[in-house]
């Protein structure tokens, strides 16, 4: 009887420890975040926020208030970590306030951030307006029969040139010029697509930056050293080589779902929300009279809301039966550049080597 016992005491307090291991395994694996507070100096409100928010809750901040660094940092330099200037000790306070605001209000939502307030002002406006304000731009009528996301890529593939010209095209040597939002400053560009990879090399005077997808990873060189990326950062590489050229957008996604008609600089265009495998969403815009997908956007959440990236795919010209955006916009906090295509040579001879990582070309 006693040895039973012992059995069934022994059965018993299996799964509590196997729980208890994986408990302390998640705790861990939490623990080995790195917080801001860890990796940086002089943090004193953001200092659980993970390090890896840092660049972009920064630059959402600057996008906020139409600023740059020298705002805030007494030094432009780089050492950001300096102390000395008014309006950081300022920032230190206004973020205090707002997480106290959605906390209180929001039960901890990002509901409330800087430009709640600043809408893109360094100071916010305490005056009221004394004009009426100019009405919001209304959602256009909703169809009485809505589109299947089947008939919407139906229409994408016929505009850019249709199944059959798509499939005749294997590869592309691209020429273009990267513009950077000054709209004068530019660097010349080589984009290389083979099947589902593509690279594209921009050259800053001797420096030359490229971005790669060789079909399952992606990853991102300075003259050949690689630059460290966040996750979605790497994602959002592969997602311009999934996407460019490309009408056979289920593959990309998990899920695709229309959900309404909405209206992007006074053109109509039907709103697809497209699930990817790790259940992050993007935005697919497709414009109702051409057909062609005009813009993509994507987030990432942060302490202080999404950060948000989008792209803009226009000006769409014939290259040898497959019309292409020759104008790609891309923009995110307090980043924006653009990508105009001046030259496509269809079924290029592109060596794999074009695709392989430093070190292995």
């Amino acid at each position: 009887m006693k040895q039973k016992i012992k059995i069934i005491t022994i059965l018993l307090s299996v799964p509590f420890v196997v729980m208890l291991v994986m408990k302390t395994q998640t705790a861990t694996a939490q623990t080995k975040v790195e917080t801001a507070g860890q990796k940086f100096k002089s943090i004193k409100v953001l200092n659980d926020m993970p390090a890896d928010q840092m660049g972009k809750v920064m630059n959402m901040m600057s996008a906020s208030l139409g600023v740059n660094c020298a705002f805030c940092h007494a030094s432009n330099d780089g050492d950001y970590e300096k102390e000395g200037n008014e309006h950081k000790d300022m920032a230190r306070k206004m973020m205090t306030m707002m997480f106290d605001l959605n906390k209180v209000n929001f039960n901890g939502r990002p509901e409330i951030n800087c430009n709640t307030c600043h809408n893109g002002r360094s100071h916010p406006q305490p005056s009221f307006p004394l004009t009426a304000a100019k009405p919001a731009e209304e959602r256009p009528k909703q169809p009485e029969k809505k589109p299947t996301v089947e008939e919407i890529l139906a229409k994408y593939e016929t505009a850019m040139g249709g199944a059959a010209n798509i499939a005749k095209v294997t590869s592309r040597e691209i020429k273009a010029t990267r513009v950077e939002p000054d709209g004068k400053t530019t660097e010349p560009e080589e984009i290389f697509q083979k099947g589902s990879k593509m690279a594209a090399n921009t050259t800053y005077g001797k420096y030359v930056v490229s971005e790669v997808f060789d079909g399952k990873s992606a990853w991102k060189t300075g003259d050949s050293a690689k630059i460290d990326l966040k996750i979605d950062e790497t994602e959002q590489i592969k997602r311009e080589a999934q996407i460019f050229a490309n009408a056979d957008l289920k593959p990309v996604y998990s899920k695709l779902e229309f959900r309404f008609l909405d209206r992007i600089d006074g053109r109509d265009v039907y709103l697809v929300l497209g699930t990817l495998a790790d259940n992050s969403r993007e935005r697919l815009y497709f414009d109702v009279a051409t057909g062609f997908l005009i813009r993509r956007t994507a987030s990432s959440p942060t302490i202080m809301g999404n950060h948000v990236f989008q792209v803009d795919y226009l000006d769409h010209k014939d290259f040898g039966g497959v019309k292409l955006p020759t104008t790609i916009k891309y923009a995110m906090p307090q980043i924006q550049w653009m990508r105009k295509i001046v030259d496509v040579k269809n079924n290029a001879a592109v060596s794999d080597e074009k695709f392989a990582p430093a070190g292995k070309k």
